[in-house]
């Protein structure tokens, strides 16, 4: 069975993402794609991770996400703000 540690919900626009955090070592999926497949302009995927190299815990997670709506700068943010409320989830103190 697999465990979710933190589950968010982000919005940008007309984009909402649902991100979920398993323990792993880095691997991030959006849509049942890679982060660097689905978001091929690097700077989009580098705004994507940035919670997750702020907090130190780049390695730490498996990232499972799903998005719909908006178009892909949209999207990467909305996939940020859920990765930075799932962060919170797992260590509350990261959030300050």
């Amino acid at each position: 069975m697999i465990k979710n540690l933190g589950i968010g919900t982000g919005r940008r626009k007309t984009a909402v993402a649902r991100v979920y955090l398993r323990d792993g070592n880095g691997k991030i999926l959006v849509n049942g794609i890679e982060l660097d497949k689905y978001f091929p302009i690097a700077e989009v995927a580098g705004a994507v991770r940035r919670p997750l190299v702020v907090t130190s815990n780049d390695n730490k997670f498996d990232i499972v996400i799903t998005v719909t709506g908006g178009g892909p700068h949209g999207q990467a943010g909305a996939c940020t703000h859920g990765i930075a409320r799932a962060l919170t989830q797992v260590d509350p103190a990261s959030a300050t």
